[in-house]
């Protein structure tokens, strides 16, 4: 089996609980129940863990290639799962923010998924390298742009061939010659050890699998004395099975993410210093996204398990 994993068997009951067990034995990926009440197969095993690797970030894959192609914001995708016919105006984001007052600001480069403006809180210098997990359209590169002037570099890297060709575009557009956009696994970033001074990502993180070597992989290109700022959605409490399964939904930034504590953990097991959570936004699904993805059954466990669903800005340093 070609599939890298990192397994772990958990025996105390009030950890099993967390994860929404209620029977025993359960496999559970990525904070999913995929089986409980039984002993699963090898075989089995191995088919889910190859699909849990392969196919969910394909789909996250394809559905960034689908927003990127989307016309004046037609299409479901990201962070912003709903979104109206044509002929309606009004449009429904969960998490985007207002980038529109910061310099650096490129319309088209706004694609409204983010849920932070990682940005403020990176204490981003003149002449500094910043690189961007998953860089879309290029509107973090180009707000980060701003701040580190002519003399600095900024490098987006996103999987998506549509996103990273509209990003190139932009840049193109505008002239700039120090923000450059590369192809590439953020869980094996194409970079070299130690040479940024700063990484940021809004809204990314969360729909990958291996959030673990994601923070361990910003650790490797940071340099020592460097730090990141990072925007992303992490919960307090258990989305119903139905939910987490559901493609739209993962795709959606929600039901990918993790706990609150567990998130915070992965960091500081990376070897980050100076954890801080910059700023904590409440997150509110609107019933008309919920009604267009989800049967009323599954609403209402979501709603009567009262799962708190945030945006955090969380800021690290990697010591000297």
């Amino acid at each position: 089996m070609d599939v890298d994993v990192q397994l772990s068997k958990v025996e105390e009951i009030t950890e099993i609980l967390k994860f929404g067990v209620r029977s025993t034995p359960a496999f559970v990926i990525d904070g999913r129940i995929i089986s409980q009440g039984r002993l699963p197969k090898e075989s089995e095993i191995e088919g889910w863990l190859s699909a849990g690797k392969i196919d969910l970030k394909e789909m996250v894959k394809q559905r960034y290639n689908d927003l990127a192609l989307a016309v004046e914001g037609v299409g479901k995708c990201c962070c912003n799962p709903l979104a109206p016919a044509p002929a309606a105006k009004k449009v429904f984001t969960i998490m985007s923010e207002d980038y529109s007052k910061l310099k650096g600001y490129e319309p088209d480069a706004d694609l409204g998924v983010g849920c932070g403006l990682p940005t403020q809180y990176a204490r981003i210098q003149p002449g500094d390298t910043v690189i961007d997990l998953g860089s879309g359209a290029g509107n973090d590169c180009f707000i980060a742009r701003e701040e580190t002037g002519e003399t600095g570099r900024v490098i987006g890297i996103d999987f998506a061939p549509q996103m990273l060709a509209k990003a190139r575009t932009n840049a193109a557009k505008n002239g700039f010659t120090n923000v450059e956009f590369i192809g590439g696994d953020i869980e094996a970033m194409p970079l070299p050890d130690a040479t940024t001074d700063v990484v940021v990502s809004n809204c990314v993180l969360n729909l990958l699998p291996r959030k673990d070597r994601i923070f361990k992989e910003i650790y490797r290109v940071l340099k020592p004395g460097g730090h990141f700022c990072i925007s992303d959605v992490v919960l307090n409490g258990h989305f119903p099975k139905e939910f987490t399964d559901n493609a739209a939904m993962y795709a959606g930034c929600i039901a990918s993410a993790i706990q609150r504590e567990d998130y915070l953990g992965e960091i500081e097991k990376a070897g980050f210093a100076d954890i801080k959570v910059e700023r904590t936004k409440t997150v509110l699904i609107p019933d008309e996204v919920l009604a267009e993805h989800l049967d009323p059954a599954t609403i209402a466990k979501y709603k009567a398990g009262n799962v708190g669903i945030y945006s955090i800005t969380v800021t690290g340093n990697r010591p000297k």
